[in-house]
């Protein structure tokens, strides 16, 4: 199943670099018309020289595009590569869900896990229901719904960039978003964290809709719509990010004076409360029945994380945020520049700020420190550079300077794929490929600047966003990207599978073993004191070699 994706994602790459160098241009970048509510984004600068311009319907066929890409690059080493202990809880609940025949209580180990709410779990399910599966769930079916979570993440950072500015920006956001380390890492994930994104950026793209029209019913169906996309991400993961972005997007309705007296109606509070609990208490009030309300208000989902800790103020989620946004690391200097705007590009600058900053704060001051809970600001990320490069370069710096940005990363995309992966890929099929892929787009690239008018800005970093994804393709490919503990893991479950007879009492010592749950498919009760051992009759006893002295 690997090889037929990469092969399409291999054709695919190649029709659409040809392409590219025949329409990849400029759009026009006169001022655009906009309504009362409307604040659009247009630059001031003429072209130098004569080029042939993307219509809109070209740009969206390459963002759709993008979109396809992504889901291609997704599926590379979906099906073969071990999965990380997160990514065993989501698919070890959905089987032991399954196995109980109980879809309202997630259970881990046979102990209830009160950690995330259930629609990743029901997600997962129906994948593995679809593929006659769900007794045993495959990697690949974990996966597979962040997998399309990301495609659509990418398509939604698109749409906001044309909503905010123009078709040329939602093209350069996408590319920057389908390319980006964030989206590649999730979509190769069973975690709920790329599902949850896509529903908080829906939920960000339906407010700036909403902030758009024109017509009062309009603007009531895209408020209506976003407070149902914000319900689902918080039956994702949490209410975390759907608050704080409501927060941000409250605060640029009082920020912006010509959207003060449509407060209310662009956020309809008393509505979207409303839809949030419909679509949330169900199945927290049947969870606390089954659980008890005691034992749910203790847990992680009971709100154990979001006690604040007001003294911290940590500074982490304001530099690693931009780890979801490597290797386009390249571009932050540009946005430099975008301090230098007309007053009417303000606003959308103004509401982007937003979207990152208020949720960067609110994290600084939560109780841990994980770069990817800013991941559902990933699209407002890519737009804000998206921005910053339209700005940036204009045709004489890109005429000049461009050609030694597509030759420093292509040798850095070249040294990683041809480098390590030659070194340590178990086959040098992918790596062979990607180097042939990485110098076609080089060359290609090379010979269309050289023609009257050359490459203009999308052009060029739709050949930068396919650079960077064919290295990841192809370096999906090689375990020491994903960390060797991954297989090592695996090995170690397929000697104890051989070692230890399914009806012998298995027991771990003070320590979690997820992933054996999932490998050996059976409980493994944990023991913390001698006594537990003797209780659960323990034959086997799985401790790491820094506790074993301790037994």
């Amino acid at each position: 199943m690997d090889a037929g994706p990469a092969r399409s994602l291999g054709s695919v790459a190649r029709r659409a670099a040809g392409a590219l160098f025949r329409t990849a241009t400029g759009y026009p970048r006169g001022p655009r018309p906009s309504g009362a509510m409307v604040s659009g984004w247009s630059g001031s600068r003429p072209d130098l020289r004569r080029r042939q311009r993307m219509t809109r319907r070209e740009m969206a066929v390459w963002r759709w595009a993008l979109v396809i890409l992504t889901i291609l690059v997704g599926l590379a080493n979906m099906v073969d590569l071990p999965m990380e202990p997160h990514e065993t809880y989501v698919v070890r609940t959905v089987e032991e869900m399954h196995d109980r025949g109980d879809w309202v209580v997630p259970y881990l180990n046979d102990v209830p896990r009160l950690n995330k709410p259930p629609l990743n779990y029901w997600l997962t399910a129906l994948v593995g229901e679809l593929a006659n599966d769900l007794h045993r769930v495959a990697p690949w079916e974990g996966r597979l719904v962040s997998v399309l979570a990301g495609g659509g993440l990418v398509a939604v950072t698109g749409l906001l960039g044309v909503a905010l500015a123009s078709p040329q920006i939602g093209l350069m956001a996408a590319a920057i978003a389908a390319s980006s380390y964030g989206t590649f890492y999730y979509t190769h994930s069973a975690r709920p964290e790329m599902l949850y994104a896509f529903f908080c950026a829906v939920g960000l793209l339906w407010f700036v809709y909403a902030w758009r029209a024109e017509e009062p019913s309009m603007r009531w169906r895209w408020v209506l719509a976003m407070w149902l996309a914000f319900s689902l991400a918080c039956l994702t993961k949490g209410p975390q990010l759907p608050i704080m972005l409501i927060l941000a997007c409250a605060a640029f309705t009082r920020l912006h004076v010509p959207l003060r007296p449509h407060s209310l109606a662009l956020l309809r509070p008393l509505s979207g409360v409303l839809i949030l609990l419909a679509l949330n208490v169900p199945w927290w009030y049947a969870l606390g029945e089954r659980v008890g309300m005691a034992t749910l208000e203790n847990s992680q989902l009971g709100g154990a994380l979001l006690r604040p800790r007001l003294l911290d103020g940590n500074p982490y989620y304001f530099y690693r945020t931009w780890q979801l946004v490597l290797p386009w690391v390249g571009l932050l200097p540009a946005l430099i520049v975008l301090r230098r705007l007309e007053p009417h590009q303000r606003p959308a600058l103004t509401w982007l700020a937003l979207v990152v900053v208020l949720p960067a704060v609110a994290l600084s001051f939560g109780p841990q420190e994980r770069w990817y809970y800013m991941l559902p600001a990933l699209p407002a990320l890519c737009v804000l550079l998206a921005l910053a490069a339209d700005r940036f370069w204009h045709p004489h710096r890109l005429r000049r300077w461009m050609p030694a940005w597509l030759l420093s990363h292509g040798i850095l995309m070249l040294g990683l794929v041809g480098g390590i992966g030659l070194m340590y890929a178990p086959s040098a099929r992918w790596p062979l490929l990607g180097v042939t892929a990485i110098l076609a787009l080089a060359m290609l690239a090379w010979r269309q600047n050289r023609r009257p008018g050359g490459l203009s800005l999308p052009g060029w970093i739709l050949i930068t966003a396919a650079l960077f994804m064919t290295t990841t393709a192809s370096v999906a490919y090689i375990p020491q990207m994903w960390g060797m503990d991954r297989y090592a893991e695996r090995a170690e479950a397929v000697r104890l599978a051989r070692l230890v007879g399914p009806e012998e009492p298995l027991v771990s010592w003070r320590t979690d073993l997820t992933n054996l749950v999932y490998y050996l498919d059976r409980p493994i009760p944990r023991a913390e004191h001698a006594p537990d051992l003797h209780r659960l009759r323990a034959q086997w006893v799985l401790t790491p070699a820094g506790k074993s002295h301790r037994l």
